[in-house]
Formats: C-alpha cells, sequence, structure tokens
C-alpha cells in the first residue's frame, strides 16, 4: 500500500519534471543529463507581464518574482532557484554550463558530493578547474545518496541566484520506516536575499560605510519583502512556497541552508520536526521544535500531519545579521482539504526559540532543550580511529592588518585611518587565501609561485603585517586527520560555518572557552585532558558550524585525493579569503585529467 502511495504521489508530482526524477528501482542506472544556461536577469522582468499587480502572473514561466523588489540577478535557465538534479544512486550526471554573462566567468561545485573518482568536477575555479568561458561539462557519478545542492563557486554569483538542489535517493533508505510520503516538492531550499547586487554589497562594505543588510529571506526563490516599509516601498502579499501534505501521514521534507550570511531559525507552527539526516547522512531520529541552520547545511525533516485541517506557517527567521532588519519569511504547510488562503496566525519577527527542543542553537554548546551536533547519532554504529597521522589547526577570525585589497601602507594604512572607514580582514591562521594562477590538480606541470605549504616559511608571501598565499595541508592517501577548527573571536559574534569538500568528517568534539579564545588557548586545554572526544557514533557532516570563541573537532580518513577546498561557508568571508586547501595524495593517486580539459595560466612573459 505505501509503494502505491509513493509511486502515486511521485507521478503526480513529477508529471512535468526530469526524466531522471523517478521511484529508484533495482538495475535502473540511467544517464541524466541537464542543460545549464547562465546569464544576467531581472527580478519582475517582462516575462512576469504585470506582476506585483496581477498576482497570477507572478507564476507565470520564467518570471522570477522574488520578493517583488526590482533588482537585477543572475539566472540559471531563467530560474530562481535554479533547476534541481534529482537521480538515484549510481546515476550518471552530466551539467552542460553554457556561460552567457557578458564579462564574467563561473564555476559550479556541487556541494556534498564527494566526486571520489570524478574529481575535475568538484567546481572549485583554479583548484580543480579554469572558470568556465566557453561551454563545460561536468561529469560524474552520484554516489552520495541524500539531500545535497549545486552552487556557484565563482566570486559572489551564489548570492546572486546560482544555486538549486540535487536530491539523491536510494532503492532501499534505511530511514524508510519513519516517513509514508517523499516527493519533489517537499524540498525547500532557503537563502537570504539582499535588494542590490553583491558586489554594490561587497565593495560598500569593503570601501565604503555601507553594512552589507541582508533585506530578506527566500524560500524556494518566493517570499514577502519584510523590510519595504523602511525602503519606503509598498508591501506586496508575493506568493509563498506552499507544501502540500495529506493529513494522517509523515512526510519528509529536505532543508537546504544555501544563504551566504545568516544563521537562519527553522520552525513549524503545530508541529514538532524528527530530524532524520544532516548534510545527506543519515542519524538516529530526534523530535525537536525547532533547528538553527547556518550556510550550506542540510537537515531532513518528518512532519507529521496530526493536526486540524488547516494552513500553518513554517518559518525561517533570520538570525545576527538578519537580526538588523527583523527579516523572517514564510512557506505555507497546507493540508490536503484546506482552502488556498494564508495562515491564521500572523508572520512576524521572533528571534527567541520556540518552546521545545532547539537543535543546533546559535552560538552556544548545547543546555536544558538545546542539542548540537554532538547529540546527533549516526544511523550506522561505526567507531572513529582514536590515533590520527595529522593534526592541524586551523584559528578562523578577523584581523587588524594592512590587506593590500583594502589599504595602501603609504598612502592609507589601516591604523591611519578613522575607525569607520577600518574592515578587518577575514583570514586562516593569519592568512589570507590567494587563488593560484592554475589549477594544481589539473595542470600539475605548471609552476605554482603562489602555495604556501602549512608548517613552512610564508615570510616571502608578507608585505609588512599582511600575508597571502594558496594555503595548503598536505596529508598522505589513506591518513587519519585531524582538524581543529577555532573560532578566535576577537571581533564580533560572527559563528563561522565550516565545510571541506571531498568529504564528511565526524564531528567529535565541540566547545565555548570564553568570549574570545586562540589556537595556543585551545592547544593547551586539550594538552590537559580537557577535550574528551566523542569516537562512538558521532555525526557526520560537510558543514558544521564553530561557536564564537570556541572550537569544533572533526576527523576524517583521507581516502579521496585531490586539492579540496576547506573554507568558512559565509560568502563574504570565504571570498575576502577565509580559505584554505586539504591535499591528499599524490598526481600518481588521481584519475587521469580529462583528455582535453581546458588549461589557463599565468601570462607575464619576461621584458
Amino acid at each position: 500500500m505505501l509503494l502505491l502511495l509513493l509511486v502515486s504521489l511521485f507521478s503526480g508530482a513529477l508529471a512535468q519534471s526530469h526524466e531522471c526524477e523517478r521511484l529508484c528501482l533495482p538495475d535502473d542506472v540511467r544517464t541524466c543529463v541537464y542543460e545549464f544556461r547562465l546569464q544576467e536577469y531581472y527580478t519582475l522582468s517582462r516575462a512576469c507581464y504585470d506582476c506585483p499587480d496581477n498576482m497570477t502572473d507572478c507564476s507565470r514561466p520564467e518570471c522570477i518574482a522574488a520578493d517583488g523588489f526590482r533588482r537585477p540577478l543572475l539566472a540559471i535557465n531563467r530560474m530562481l532557484p535554479g533547476p534541481s538534479i534529482s537521480v538515484c544512486e549510481g546515476d550518471r550526471v552530466i551539467v552542460d554550463v553554457y556561460n552567457g554573462q557578458l564579462s564574467d566567468v563561473e564555476t559550479i561545485h556541487f556541494h556534498g558530493q564527494h566526486m571520489k573518482g570524478y574529481q575535475y568536477s568538484d567546481g572549485a575555479p583554479f583548484a580543480t578547474q579554469c572558470p568556465i568561458i566557453v561551454p563545460f561539462r561536468y561529469d560524474f557519478v552520484a554516489n552520495n545518496p541524500g539531500t545535497t545542492f549545486w552552487h556557484s563557486h565563482s566570486g559572489l554569483h551564489r548570492a546572486e541566484g546560482i544555486y538549486g538542489a540535487i536530491i539523491v535517493r536510494q532503492v532501499e533508505d534505511p530511514q524508510a520506516g519513519t516517513y509514508d510520503v517523499d516527493v519533489s516538492d517537499h524540498t525547500l531550499i532557503v537563502q537570504d536575499w539582499y535588494h542590490k547586487s553583491s558586489m554594490e554589497v561587497f565593495s560598500g562594505m569593503a570601501h565604503g560605510k555601507t553594512p552589507p543588510l541582508i533585506a530578506s529571506i527566500l524560500v524556494n526563490g518566493k517570499g514577502w519583502n519584510t523590510y519595504a516599509e523602511k525602503e519606503g516601498l509598498p508591501k506586496y502579499e508575493m506568493p509563498l512556497a506552499v507544501v502540500n501534505m495529506k493529513k494522517g501521514l509523515r512526510h519528509r521534507v529536505r532543508l537546504i541552508q544555501a544563504g551566504g550570511a545568516c544563521p537562519i531559525l527553522v520552525s513549524v507552527d503545530n508541529h514538532k520536526m524528527t530530524v532524520i539526516a544532516s548534510d545527506a547522512q543519515n542519524i538516529e531520529p530526534l523530535t525537536v521544535s525547532s533547528i538553527v541552520m547556518y550556510s550550506g547545511e542540510r537537515f531532513d525533516v518528518v512532519i507529521e500531519t496530526d493536526q486540524e485541517v488547516d494552513n500553518y506557517w513554517i518559518r525561517f527567521t533570520g538570525i545576527l545579521d538578519c537580526q538588523h532588519t527583523q527579516t523572517v519569511q514564510g512557506a505555507i504547510l497546507r493540508y490536503e482539504g484546506a482552502p488556498e488562503e494564508l495562515p491564521k496566525e500572523t508572520l512576524v519577527y521572533n528571534p527567541d526559540y520556540p518552546a521545545g527542543i532547539v537543535l543546533n542553537p546559535f552560538n552556544s554548546i548545547g543546555g536544558p532543550d538545546r542539542l548540537t551536533v554532538m547529540n546527533m547519532t549516526a544511523l550506522e554504529p561505526y567507531t572513529v580511529p582514536d590515533v590520527v597521522d595529522k593534526q592541524f589547526y586551523l584559528a578562523f577570525d578577523f584581523k587588524e592588518v594592512n590587506d593590500t585589497s583594502l589599504y595602501n601602507e603609504e598612502y592609507y594604512p589601516y591604523s591611519a585611518v578613522d575607525r569607520s572607514w577600518q574592515v578587518k580582514t577575514p583570514q586562516i591562521n593569519g592568512i589570507t587565501f590567494a587563488f593560484p594562477h592554475s589549477p594544481p590538480m589539473s595542470q600539475p606541470e605548471e609552476p605554482q609561485p603562489t602555495i604556501c605549504v602549512h608548517g613552512n616559511d610564508i615570510s616571502r608571501f608578507c608585505k609588512g603585517d599582511f600575508c597571502s598565499c594558496t594555503y595548503v595541508f598536505n596529508v598522505g592517501l589513506g591518513e587519519t586527520v585531524e582538524l581543529i577548527l577555532i573560532d578566535e573571536g576577537t571581533f564580533g559574534v560572527d559563528n563561522h560555518p565550516f565545510h571541506l569538500h571531498g568529504y564528511s568528517f565526524s564531528v567529535v568534539a565541540m566547545g565555548k572557552v570564553g568570549e574570545k579564545t586562540t589556537a595556543e588557548e585551545v592547544a593547551t586545554l586539550d594538552a590537559q585532558g580537557l577535550i574528551e572526544r566523542r569516537l562512538e557514533s558521532p555525526a557526520l557532516k560537510d558543514t558544521v558550524n564553530i561557536v564564537d570563541g570556541g572550537y569544533t573537532i572533526v576527523r576524517l580518513k583521507a581516502d579521496n585525493p585531490g586539492y579540496w577546498l576547506m573554507h568558512c561557508h559565509l560568502i563574504l568571508h570565504s571570498e575576502a579569503g577565509m580559505i584554505a586547501i586539504l591535499h591528499v595524495g599524490e598526481q600518481s593517486d588521481l584519475p587521469p585529467v580529462p583528455e582535453g580539459f581546458p588549461t589557463c595560466k599565468a601570462f607575464l612573459p619576461e621584458i
């Protein structure tokens, strides 16, 4: 009966979808081809006709209505979010990217797909590939089941709208007994949204005195402009994302945090959520009232429709940077048979956690009714190795340095300008990342003058107090690696969501030392035996938060050779240099570079 129900729901929900979006069956392995056509676009374009004055027009093909604010953006296939990739485990995925931008390049990263054996499709600019100018083909096998997503890894393009879901289902899902319904319409991808281009936001923050204010949150590209009154604009009740559910069933909802700035608090009026997976890794089910999601994280939850037939808010409340503008957004959980109208409750900004248990709380290592990643248990039991081959400290913070992209030491050094002009530089271990001149993975024969290796002297990459280079951590293939991630917390209360390409890692410890800390202080605590590690079935993640003035410790087996970016997933942090590379193995451990793979390099001939 359940199988028939799922087949029926898939048939109805996927009538207009890609042929690979299907119920997964044994021996049904397919090649799934997607065309991504990228261009500069505009919200409320001519495709929208009379939207928002005529709300029906807001749903016309190729109309990106967003929150009703007119602004330029980047779009793939004139969609926001871009097209979803929904396949079965083992399918071959081909994504052909056609760059129609007038004057910019692109790369696409498949966040959560480890690309083992397909390293050249990771989409990291100048690490695995040259940025895309002419058409480029990504080609890989979807070997990582669960909820993942794709997004631009070039400049600030993710914040401009270049992102979309990747759902990889299995023939036999280990969590199948926890839900009755799993359909594509139950995927919610969330993004914080500026009302300026991200380049204007970045430039205003870096070189002006304009704070990077988030205006709204979009859910599946839709939302209300809750900042409209402060902008002196009419407030339209734009179309919202709607999740249709049948009463009496357990519905799997896939939550994706694609934003670039704010942690987002998620809750559902009158309903609890049972969390069954995070970052495409199954966990022992946890029932909670709310979840805080950081940039790059995904949570799969089960919602049981055991309330009256009605409409209910799924609330998305912005924290930290979003608190300045009191940014809140709603999607509608609509029971079958309920009228097509808004929920009765009001949608207002309230950053307080709802009554009950909150998972992954902001800037917290847990407490009463507060569960962290450390409280999550992998569904399949395993033991983390108790001995590591390599241990690295990565200290994230902002530094008061003469960043050459912001200051000129001769004319206006950091210390000489007024405090209102002082912008601090995001760094890892006091180093600002610089992309190499050519991808070391696909062009290993090219010289790499910008690479600095962790543990070696970096003085030649420093100009005064500012050091910048391609920061690389080398490990051998098969080694067990421990990364001690530290948010020094010297300035502000930013929590840094750390993302590692190519891997899921075991989260073995989290702690908060104080309002601020240092790598040396954490190392001393560890040497004194004051940091306990959980080695039995901890949660596996690919994106994890580091609390302000604290640490998160992760372990992994370096069994996937390549050059893997590891970075803060907040877009203004990473693009300003809060990145490093985990280099695993040797060139001989990698698959051959694909024939005809594009090349690039610096051109500075002798004078």
